[in-house]
């Protein structure tokens, strides 16, 4: 079933053809005497008022005749027959076609021109010679890149996923492969059929070993990392279910839970992009408590840990921290992340003046995860500060917002009134703690001050003891 959130998606996008595009241009350009640039600008901006999607519109004067489109010439260029050289000339021009003018302006002259299946199609006769490959590949990221779904239906069209795949049998550089890892994962990007082909071809398996052969390469650790977070991520709205969740299952059978605990250990030999990207996958693997467990046998949590505490004023400090909120939904972790010192650290993080909303929201999901039905986490949360520092952010929060919602703001208080109920539920001895440092007072005030927080805010209010209407 589609949700009521999606079918409005779908209701409110209106299409018109290339034909009735090209005639409300021309019309401008008789009827109203406009020069063509005018004309056309003036045409995109009515549309777009009347909510027409325009994706798959061409937006040029010469409009659907695309024949002296530089792209149109490459496409030609490369189907006809030629020696490797002259197919990477053309890859290397359609690239260049669409990086000039930008993938979004450009994607329905590549549909129209066919170049995903052209290029597709001239990969098995570059298979032998790494340079042409690397070309093509750059080419068909470049314009996979936009997510445009005419451009993946193309690529799907002419197999490309087992295509690419096909051409990693050569064994080739490690920049090759980290070119194919890319073109899979933008193929399947918000693509339920993609993510199935993908599945398919294998690409979840040849992912894990890119990784494992090429360890110390970053761009195809992260070229992995991107493939196993598209296979993971439920994030097609035209489709009323996903295969995330089994993709994950299935991953993590083929070992993509170790291998990626095992790539994080070299972490401090990796830029801090690649060590993101590790982590972000690794949440995404760990999708259910068998898996959270597996991560935590590895020594997974005290690894994130460890790179959380010296990371904590990084890119690193978001992505790890979700990565261990994810990790203690698992309750036989909960106890491991106390006995660590993760409390302590959760409690600096908060207190950080430099912590951003999105890691404060993510700190604040780990004490929510890490104290429900757990009342020794909570009061080892009072016993450290870490309570005292989620009240404090609270308040200066709620003083320096001047009574008005930001989204950032918004949803670091929600998830602190979260994490407050759960610290209470089971807790009476903190519960008196909360209330003689003043939760009641601030909860009220959070709910007066953010509409957003009101459910949230009474929850926290009930299970203090409190009436929250």
């Amino acid at each position: 079933m589609f949700s009521a959130a999606q079918l409005a998606n779908f209701k409110g996008k209106k299409r018109i053809t290339q034909e009735t595009f090209d005639a409300a241009v021309q019309e401008n350009i008789t009827e109203f005497d406009m020069d063509p640039e005018e004309a056309l600008t003036s045409a995109v901006e009515e549309f777009s008022a009347q909510g027409v999607d325009l994706s798959n519109i061409i937006k040029s004067v010469s409009g659907g005749n695309i024949a002296a489109h530089p792209i149109t010439t490459a496409v030609a260029a490369l189907q006809a027959v030629g020696d490797a050289g002259a197919v990477a000339a053309a890859a290397d021009d359609i690239a260049a076609a669409v990086h000039a003018e930008g993938a979004d302006q450009v994607a329905s002259v590549l549909h129209r021109a066919g170049a995903a299946q052209a290029l597709a199609a001239s990969i098995a006769a570059a298979a032998a010679d790494p340079a042409a490959l690397l070309s093509i590949l750059r080419a068909l990221y470049a314009l996979l890149a936009s997510a445009s779904r005419e451009l993946q239906a193309d690529f799907a069209q002419a197999h490309g996923a087992a295509a690419v795949h096909g051409a990693l049998s050569s064994r080739p550089g490690s920049s090759v492969v980290a070119a194919a890892l890319q073109v899979a994962a933008a193929s399947a990007v918000k693509n339920e059929g993609g993510k199935a082909a993908l599945m398919e071809a294998g690409w979840g398996r040849s992912s894990l070993e890119a990784m494992q052969q090429c360890a110390g390469d970053a761009d195809t650790l992260q070229a992995a990392c991107a493939v196993l977070c598209t296979l993971t991520n439920p994030d097609d709205e035209s489709q009323p279910g996903s295969r995330a969740f089994p993709n994950a299952r299935a991953l993590a059978k083929e070992g993509a839970a170790k291998q990626l605990v095992d790539s994080l250990r070299g972490h401090a030999e990796l830029p801090a992009e690649a060590v993101a990207a590790l982590a972000t996958a690794l949440k995404q693997i760990a999708a259910n408590e068998e898996i959270c467990q597996e991560v935590a046998g590895a020594g997974g949590v005290q690894l994130a840990l460890q790179i959380l505490e010296t990371g904590m004023t990084t890119i690193l400090a978001r992505p790890v921290c979700a990565l261990v909120r994810q990790l203690v939904s698992s309750d036989g972790n909960k106890g491991l992340l106390v006995g660590c010192g993760g409390l302590q650290l959760l409690s600096a993080l908060l207190a950080a003046p430099s912590s951003s909303p999105a890691l404060l929201e993510q700190a604040l999901g780990v004490l929510t995860n890490v104290t429900l039905r757990n009342p020794e986490a909570a009061a080892k949360a009072l016993e450290c500060g870490c309570l005292d520092a989620v009240l404090e952010l609270m308040r200066v929060l709620l003083a320096n917002s001047n009574g008005k919602e930001n989204r950032g703001t918004t949803a670091v208080q929600r998830q602190a009134c979260m994490a407050l109920r759960n610290i209470a539920a089971r807790s009476p001895d903190v519960r008196t703690e909360l209330l003689g440092k003043g939760a009641e007072g601030l909860l009220r005030q959070i709910r007066a001050a953010y509409p957003s927080c009101v459910d949230a805010g009474s929850a926290a209010l009930r299970d203090l003891g409190l009436a929250y209407n």
